[in-house]
């Protein structure tokens, strides 16, 4: 495996773990789904484009949520709102969500979905890699790799992520209940 390749399933595997908690302090700024999943995917494409300048993986949820907020910024100032977004109140939701990030820690959620990811076809791990391991620009590659259009891929990758939710929701329950 390249390192390029390695970097890029390191990226991936982090995103998928923080999902959640980036996905919820950019709807918190923004609080319109379509908007968050447009920046969430944003946010994703620069995580991996940049992941060679985060230093530890320890540290990949603040230097994230940074980037997110770059880009919460920068779509409030696109969208010009009558009630542009005040940075020291994003400042302030990264701060919460890192409080409830320390309070909730998300090593039984990545177990989880470490397992949940082991059960995925070999295929699938793979359309997910280069899913989110993409930039806009090679969307081509992907439709040509895996010989469907954008929109089939687009469901399916929707699909593994319901999948997955569910079985990291399936998994964390058993566990509470050993």
């Amino acid at each position: 495996m390249s390192v390029e390749m390695h970097m890029q399933s390191a990226a991936v595997r982090l995103l998928m773990n923080y999902r959640g908690a980036l996905y919820s302090y950019i709807y918190a700024c923004v609080c319109n789904h379509a908007d968050a999943e447009d920046l969430l995917q944003d946010v994703s494409v620069a995580v991996v484009e940049s992941f060679s300048q985060l230093t530890s993986e320890e540290g990949f949820l603040p230097w994230a949520r940074e980037i997110a907020r770059r880009r919460i910024l920068a779509h409030a100032r696109k969208m010009k709102k009558e009630r542009s977004m005040d940075p020291q109140v994003i400042s302030a939701l990264a701060e919460a969500s890192e409080r409830v990030t320390r309070r909730h820690p998300v090593s039984r959620r990545r177990d989880a979905l470490l397992e949940c990811l082991g059960k995925l076809p070999a295929s699938s791990c793979d359309l997910l890699l280069r899913y989110y391991g993409s930039s806009v620009a090679r969307v081509e590659e992907i439709e040509a790799r895996f010989g469907k259009r954008m929109s089939a891929i687009y469901a399916e990758v929707h699909r593994m992520r319901s999948l997955l939710r569910d079985c990291v929701s399936r998994r964390i329950q058993e566990d509470l209940l050993e």
